[in-house]
């Protein structure tokens, strides 16, 4: 329930990391080889394919990203693997005394974090790549002061309560985890986003590399390319460092982002054979491109699933849908959820037409049964949306 919170769980500074990490006997200083990537979007299927190309390299990688669909547990994997439950609730019993009689409340973040340290310490890993949770600068991940490698995807409008109005503040958050003498690479991202991390990277001293030009999307998304073309370019860099011998440098089309759920991931069909794309694209750069690639494909009609929480720009998404879609409003399972009720009215209010259903099985349900063979069902919203699908998914006949 930490993370179902929103805005008051956010702390702005890494003091309780520290503490956190020093109540654990500093995990961070027994790890090495650290590549830190943040990023408005595409940081989290860049992370994911750093680490499945390392894993086929014959390494043991921990990876550590946020926020988790369905378990917790899956914001810490080795090779693939998360913890066991019983390693999670031990921990949690074990550490949870000493955090009480210390006389303070870590964060849900600053948990996690602390533990996925310690995990990765006991189980030996080779590397460590860490996904920012939001902006970079005071983001709990931001404590290793040598990383390999640092890395910053493409920078859009998300979290501006805390990381600033407008493009050039978020990338100054997002800068923080440039280091100094740490090479950078750079993803594609807007100029005055660049020219801000450019400016930091020349005080630090920090050499610049930026990733090739990518295009094509098909199949695995619009994302996809830009962002296999950012993992590849960090290998380049890692040969090219003083123990380069340790990273080879993989061909661009065997870095994959598999095991990277819900985003730009197609599920099974529904039984009239329509097609069923979830993505979980929740800020207006991602949407934009999500709905521009969707425009791309064959369909009938565009049947859309879309749910959304209480803190996030709804109108501005809404505006941004297509006025020619069928729309299945819903609201996941938690106290941040926009009732559905409330969101069909925000969407007649700009043109789109739909019904309300209290639940995400609901709303699906209810676009299977309409859908045609041609037709395309698209899942939207929060991640909390794109864990219920997911659950959906598994279990139906």
């Amino acid at each position: 329930m930490f993370q179902r919170q929103g805005a008051a769980a956010y702390k702005a500074d890494l003091s309780g990391t520290w503490r956190v990490l020093d109540l654990l006997g500093r995990p961070d200083l027994q790890l090495e080889n650290i590549i830190h990537v943040a990023g408005t979007n595409g940081k989290g299927s860049v992370c994911t394919a750093i680490a499945n190309a390392l894993q086929a390299q014959d390494k043991r990688v921990g990876l550590f990203t946020s926020p988790h669909l369905e378990d917790f547990r899956e914001r810490m994997r080795i090779n693939g693997a998360m913890p066991e439950e019983r390693w999670v609730s031990e921990f949690i019993q074990r550490v949870r005394p000493e955090v009480e009689s210390a006389g303070f409340t870590p964060s849900f973040f600053e948990w996690t974090f602390g533990m996925a340290l310690v995990w990765f310490v006991e189980q030996g890993v080779d590397a460590v790549v860490l996904e920012t949770g939001m902006g970079g600068r005071l983001d709990s991940t931001n404590v290793f002061p040598r990383p390999l490698l640092t890395v910053i995807t493409n920078i859009g409008l998300d979290h501006q309560q805390f990381l600033g109005a407008d493009i050039r503040s978020i990338a100054r958050e997002k800068a923080g985890i440039i280091k100094d003498g740490v090479p950078l690479v750079m993803g594609r991202m807007r100029p005055e986003a660049q020219s801000v991390l450019l400016e930091t990277a020349n005080r630090l001293g920090a050499e610049v590399h930026y990733a090739g030009v990518a295009t094509g999307a098909g199949e695995e998304g619009p994302h996809w390319p830009e962002n296999r073309a950012t993992a590849h370019k960090a290998f380049e860099v890692l040969n090219a460092t003083p123990f380069g011998h340790h990273w080879e440098v993989p061909p661009l089309e065997a870095i994959t982002k598999s095991g990277h759920a819900g985003r730009w991931q197609w599920l099974r069909p529904a039984p009239s054979g329509a097609r069923i794309l979830l993505d979980c694209a929740h800020n207006l750069d991602g949407l934009h491109r999500t709905l521009g690639a969707i425009e791309a494909l064959d369909c009938n009609r565009l049947r859309v699933v879309f749910g959304a929480v209480n803190d996030k720009d709804v109108n501005g998404a809404l505006t941004a849908m297509p006025s020619a879609g069928l729309y299945y409003f819903c609201e996941a399972q938690i106290p941040r959820a926009l009732p559905s009720a409330g969101l069909a009215q925000h969407a007649a209010d700009a043109g789109l037409n739909g019904q309300a259903y209290a639940t995400v099985e609901a709303a699906l349900e209810a676009a299977l049964a309409d859908a045609q063979p041609n037709d395309l069902i698209a899942v939207f919203g929060s991640v909390f949306i794109a864990g219920e699908v997911l659950a959906w998914e598994r279990n139906r006949s």
